[in-house]
């Protein structure tokens, strides 16, 4: 009895001993995992901005036991840096796995890449002209005058050197396809550069004039008459031409042109003076352009003068 009882034990301790040992072995076992890890910068100065190509993010190898890597909320894991303190320049930041936030259990073996550069710059402000668009073709006969923004100009903030350069924002198209009226819209304003952002709101309305299509006319050898004193003009007869829309300015005639130039009353005259042109009443939104040439000879003519 005494032999079996001792057998027994044998087995007994046999048995806790392999067990001990494979729970040792089974402790000693690990497994790895590679994670994308969001980057967050703490403690940014106010007026300070990171500019150059951003880090948003960076790779991020963990270790723990094979029971708790298959657990693993990446969603939980945060690389933060501390910008406290930090200067406008060039910063080098090195990331260690202490700036790693892993769950208890989780240790950090490899981050990549591990050194990050940052540039830093200073917030500057600036107000450019807004950049109104439109897209489409008006109705036959009809076409785009002037297009403009309310407001006209907006601010924008960003690195200094990213604001030095933008000229202009500019806005959502506006489509004028197919009208023979005006078209107002409230829109969307852009920037081309991503790093910079508006202030004071980001949607402005845009008004695209669309008139009934313009047209040029010239109308040769219009006498120039001599107002205030009687003069000899030199040329006395000029070209003049007009634009406006196409059907007002071809129902235009050479009579509903006076061309003029207006002496002094009393005193001396200069040589030359400019030739003024006026349209008669009836013919509203029709302008004259250009005048050839722009002024005269003048010699006054005294009382009995030949003309």
């Amino acid at each position: 009895m005494s032999i079996l009882r001792g057998n027994a034990s044998l087995r007994l301790a046999s048995v806790v001993l392999a067990a001990g040992l494979w729970f040792a072995i089974a402790g000693r076992q690990t497994a790895e995992r590679g994670v994308t890890v969001p980057v967050e910068f703490r403690n940014v100065p106010r007026d300070l901005e990171t500019t150059g190509d951003a880090v948003n993010a960076v790779d991020v190898r963990v270790r723990a036991s094979p029971g708790l890597i298959d657990s693993l909320d990446a969603g939980k894991l945060l690389a933060t840096v501390d910008l406290a303190g930090a200067a406008e320049g060039e910063r080098i930041v090195q990331l260690t796995a202490a700036v790693i936030q892993v769950p208890y259990g989780f240790r950090v073996i490899k981050i990549t890449p591990s050194l990050l550069t940052l540039n830093l710059e200073r917030t500057q402000r600036k107000t450019v002209p807004v950049r109104p668009r439109v897209i489409g073709r008006p109705a036959p006969g009809f076409e785009v005058g002037e297009v403009v923004s309310s407001p006209a100009e907006v601010r924008v903030a960003g690195p200094r050197s990213r604001v030095q350069e933008i000229e202009s924002a500019f806005t959502e198209p506006v489509s004028v396809e197919g009208l023979d009226r005006t078209t107002t819209g409230r829109v969307n304003v852009g920037l081309e550069d991503p790093l910079l952002r508006l202030e004071d709101g980001s949607r402005v309305v845009v008004t695209a004039n669309v008139r009934e299509a313009q047209e040029t006319r010239t109308f040769e050898g219009l006498a120039v008459a001599a107002r205030g004193r009687p003069a000899r003009l030199t040329p006395s007869r000029v070209a003049v031409t007009v634009a406006g829309p196409a059907s007002r300015v071809r129902a235009l005639e050479a009579s509903h042109l006076t061309a003029h130039v207006t002496l002094p009353g009393s005193g001396s005259v200069p040589a030359r003076l400019p030739v003024a042109v006026d349209v008669a009443s009836g013919h509203a939104g029709v302008s004259v352009l250009e005048t050839r040439p722009p002024e005269v000879a003048v010699r006054p003519l005294g009382p009995g003068s030949p003309r």
